[in-house]
């Protein structure tokens, strides 16, 4: 399902492998055109925060989470689909469009048994949120990220979430437009106190536009369907 929310603003939900997905994208303030991405599938979902400001940071996004998800559907690791995301933006970036930029992004793949697999690089962010609370997924370094395209070595930051883990939880991934102007009180009390994902990625948008970010804000929301109805309401 799609639905139009506004002006650079964009709202999915689907339902596949024993998961139900959701996600939310508003245009910022900062540049006229959205350069956040997501995608959602059968197998999986991506989620892409273009770089490159003004130059062509829309573009890289948009390859990058077409690319990505593509891969994932395909079966691919989803580390495996950001490192060969990353090799088709650096050949765009330097034989193509001749201008700086990339991609930083989450790629996650469903498992057959109710678990998955995360892979993200550079600012984008994933958490696992709770009654217990909020738990930060392969933790970002504390400065020097990375991110698709840019030629350097860095390795995606993986891990397979069981399905213990999902148990009373939502994983939700998102771009530095949410995380760093939502509080961490805000986020859990939005997606634990609204019943449909869909709703909550929407009310999350809005929130980070409400805090006064500046920045694209992209989020997505996935659970196993089991856990649909144990959201607080």
């Amino acid at each position: 399902m799609a639905q139009a929310l506004g002006t650079g603003t964009e709202l999915r939900a689907c339902r596949a492998r024993g998961f139900e997905v959701a996600g939310a994208s508003c245009q910022g303030a900062r540049r006229p055109l959205n350069e956040d991405r997501f995608r959602l599938g059968r197998e999986g979902f991506c989620l892409m925060d273009g770089v490159g400001g003004g130059e062509a940071g829309e573009v890289f996004a948009e390859l990058a989470a077409n690319r990505v998800q593509r891969l994932i559907e395909r079966g691919a690791d989803p580390a495996e689909a950001l490192r060969e995301a990353g090799d088709d933006l650096r050949v765009l970036r330097s034989e193509v469009l001749h201008a700086f930029g990339g991609a930083m992004g989450c790629a996650c793949s469903f498992g057959g048994d109710g678990g998955c697999v995360i892979a993200l690089l550079g600012d984008v962010r994933a958490f696992l949120v709770g009654e217990e609370g909020i738990e930060e997924v392969c933790q970002a370094p504390l400065r020097g990220g990375r991110y698709l395209g840019d030629g350097g070595l860095g390795r995606p930051r993986a891990r397979r979430i069981a399905p213990a883990c999902l148990v009373s939880r939502v994983l939700l991934v998102c771009s530095d437009g949410l995380w760093r102007y939502v509080s961490v009180r805000e986020v859990a009390e939005t997606v634990l106190g609204i019943p449909f994902l869909d709703a909550a990625a929407e009310r999350l948008v809005a929130l980070a536009r409400q805090c006064a970010s500046p920045d694209d804000v992209t989020v997505t929301l996935c659970r196993p369907f089991a856990e649909s109805g144990r959201c607080v309401t």
